[in-house]
């Protein structure tokens, strides 16, 4: 309770939001010396990494990685790690003005996502938290970070669009379905199956497995490949992979064999094949040609 005896410090969108930006995107290792605060913006609070405290108010809730919050103007609060000596508590954070608002609502089409905004622009949604089952935020938060760092043609407009598309993933995760209408197809969708693959692309995958985690059928399963993805089933674990394996070649600098490795090849020759097929060049080719275009850049 000492925490909520210290002085208050009210943060101003005026301090985060410049050039008639009305987001911002930051990502704070959280610590001690952080002010117990609050502030005339909105806030969507995602833990990355780690776990602690989120004093809010007057309650104190235990926190980790997966967590989200969504914290409205004049609420106070703070986040802190365990202790000086844990692991680190690394907190992603989307604030935006309510001014945006209007805009978001003038897109949107379904009327529960719309009462969902304009519930938080009029400010009668409270603070709510939920949790991240499936790897979604983290995901969102990702663009939004990569994107705020961005000064392209249209950056602040994609910005937009990740912020709604967070606010719509955050209506839908604190959404809860009376028990009595919930079906077992109803607690496993195809978008699952998807997250599922994404998670687990470097392990061995059958359509077996995949039919016996989601109880469809494996020809159902083919079929949604089809229709959702307009690849089979084969060809789309190939594309996660190739897609993670590229990420690899142009961020790290393990060998070619130990990229294959790490998303799901156990055959460099295998490997090699598919990644021509799919980029056009061989692994090689393509870091070479990626760090030829990050040394034109500089």
């Amino acid at each position: 309770m000492l925490l909520l005896n210290r002085p208050m410090e009210t943060y101003r969108g005026e301090h985060f939001f410049h050039d008639g930006k009305l987001v911002y995107i930051n990502r704070n290792m959280e610590n001690f010396e952080g002010l117990y605060h609050n502030h005339d913006f909105l806030e969507i609070a995602y833990i990355a990494e780690g776990e602690g405290f989120h004093h809010i108010e007057d309650t104190v809730q235990k926190v980790r990685k997966g967590h989200i919050f969504f914290i409205p103007l004049g609420v106070s609060h703070v986040f802190r790690p365990t202790s000086a000596q844990a692991q680190p508590l690394i907190v992603n954070n989307c604030i935006f003005s309510s001014l945006l608002l209007p805009k978001l609502i003038a897109f949107v089409t379904d009327p529960d996502t719309t009462a969902f905004l304009k519930r938080m622009e009029e400010g009668s949604l409270g603070f709510e938290s939920a949790v991240d089952r499936n790897d979604r935020f983290e995901f969102i938060f990702r663009a939004l970070y990569e994107q705020n760092a961005l000064s392209l043609e249209g950056s602040e407009d994609y910005l937009h669009a990740l912020l709604l598309q967070l606010i719509i993933e955050f209506s839908r995760a604190t959404l809860q379905l009376p028990e009595s209408k919930r079906t077992e197809t109803q607690n496993y969708t195809f978008q699952d199956v998807l997250e599922y693959v994404e998670k687990h692309y470097m392990h061995e995958l059958t359509l077996s497995h995949l039919a016996q985690i989601s109880r469809f059928s494996e020809r159902h399963i083919q079929r949604l490949f089809r229709r959702f993805t307009g690849q089979s089933w084969h060809h789309y674990l190939q594309s996660v992979r190739i897609r993670r394996s590229r990420q690899l070649l142009r961020n790290s600098s393990d060998k070619i064999s130990v990229v294959a490795e790490r998303v799901g090849y156990k055959d460099i020759h295998s490997f090699n094949t598919v990644f021509k097929r799919n980029t056009g060049l061989t692994p090689g080719q393509y870091r070479r040609e990626g760090r030829d275009s990050t040394t034109l850049n500089e």
